[in-house]
């Protein structure tokens, strides 16, 4: 448990995050993991994370992260995901351990089944043989009837396999095994034809360019830039009542993919105009968007260039899934889209919204701040960064940085 807690720490924990934060969860850690100014500077994510497992042996300093994440806005979504995966790893091993109770019953010898015997006819001597005994000795037996077998005449000139059905034969007799047979593959001979059709194929053939469903993922820290054009952008608006903290969410798109975005610095609302190119860099990427903090982080395209974005993969990026796929979908991943309501539960701590298309419902979990959103039966909801989860069934639940627009339709 303690290795698969270690790999979370190295992998998702420590090796996402860009130079500048590793350095300052460093110094934070620095009392706890004893770390003098040379180590501070010199350790790598590798050596903490080694550190890490020696202070914290209970769950190789998960927890201590999640909390230090928290406070440090740019990996606030890091700690939400840190938490999903130790408790999938705790819930993976307690399976594991349910299974090798079980494997481990039944593997002990029960006191009430008898000693296997063996045969009469199987003793040497006897002059009678069990059929497995005669599988174990048939090969010397049918040596010389496999290699009359495989000779196909010189005449064929089409592809073919020819199969041939040799009985079976004991090594003691030759009295024929009764029902049991050996199929043989024959030699496969092909004429000049074919082989000319083999050399055409060998040629590659041009693949067309496959239009993604899902948008790209990329992780860790990017300098970039990355031109791209910008599909559309939400309103800001504010994720953190507290702290008064505002963002908005955007799509934009290559030629050849698209990206989901999360935007912490309001003015850039401006720069993220439907069907403006623009140019990213020094930005994050995880949990499947690409997070920029920084207005210096976007620039404007001035040479009045413009990028050919396929019509398929704008309809791809701005459509909205239908709910028999979702569940087929990967737990974990954050949902767009407009959805009919057809039910409404509230409770103390949350909203429950039932959803429908023509393919199947749904349901959505609202908490925090979305439950003050009016939403009744009838309505649409517009959803924005809602995650797939799946906790006794597959649903949709409002995360951090989720936001929901109510549509009313006429009646």
């Amino acid at each position: 448990m303690v290795n698969d807690y270690k790999k979370i720490v190295l992998l998702s924990g420590l090796k996402g995050i860009s130079d500048h934060n590793f350095k300052i969860v460093k110094s934070l850690l620095s009392k706890e993991l004893k770390l003098n100014r040379t180590a501070q500077y010199g350790y790598d994510r590798i050596k903490i994370a080694d550190l890490m497992e020696d202070k914290f042996p209970k769950d190789a300093g998960i927890d201590t992260l999640i909390e230090l994440y928290k406070e440090i806005p740019e990996l606030e979504d890091l700690a939400e995901k840190l938490k999903r995966e130790k408790a999938k790893a705790k819930r993976k091993q307690t399976e594991k351990s349910i299974t090798e109770a079980k494997r481990h019953r039944q593997d002990e010898p029960s006191t009430s089944q008898p000693m296997p015997t063996i045969h009469e006819n199987s003793k040497p001597g006897s002059g009678r043989s069990t059929r497995n005994s005669q599988a174990t000795r048939l090969a010397p037996a049918t040596a010389s009837k496999r290699d009359q077998a495989t000779q196909v005449s010189p005449e064929t000139s089409s592809c073919s396999v020819q199969t041939f059905q040799v009985p079976l034969t004991s090594a003691s007799s030759s009295t024929q095994a009764p029902g049991v047979f050996l199929a043989i593959p024959a030699k496969v001979r092909c004429d000049g034809a074919s082989r000319q059709v083999r050399h055409a194929e060998s040629f590659p053939k041009p693949r067309r360019k496959t239009v993604p469903e899902q948008p790209s993922e990329e992780n860790g820290h990017h300098r970039g830039p990355k031109k791209v054009m910008v599909l559309k952008a939400t309103e800001p608006f504010t994720y953190d009542l507290r702290g008064e903290k505002m963002m908005f969410h955007a799509t934009v798109a290559t030629e050849t993919e698209f990206f989901r975005v999360k935007v912490f610095d309001i003015v850039l609302r401006k720069k993220f105009i439907p069907n403006k190119v623009i140019t990213i860099s020094n930005y994050i990427g995880r949990n499947g968007f690409i997070n920029i903090y920084s207005a210096t982080s976007v620039s404007e395209v001035n040479d009045n260039q413009s990028m050919n974005i396929p019509t398929t993969l704008r309809q791809r990026a701005n459509a909205t899934p239908k709910i028999n796929s979702l569940c087929s979908k990967r737990r974990g991943i954050f949902v767009n889209g407009v959805f009919m309501v057809n039910k409404k539960n509230e409770t103390k701590d949350c909203i429950c919204y039932e959803i429908q298309d023509n393919t199947g419902m749904m349901e959505v979990m609202v908490y925090g701040r979305l439950t003050s959103v009016n939403c009744n039966p009838g309505n649409k909801l517009r959803l924005t960064c809602f995650e797939l989860t799946d906790e006794g069934k597959v649903h949709l639940r409002s995360m951090r940085h989720s936001n929901m627009k109510v549509i009313k339709t006429e009646k």
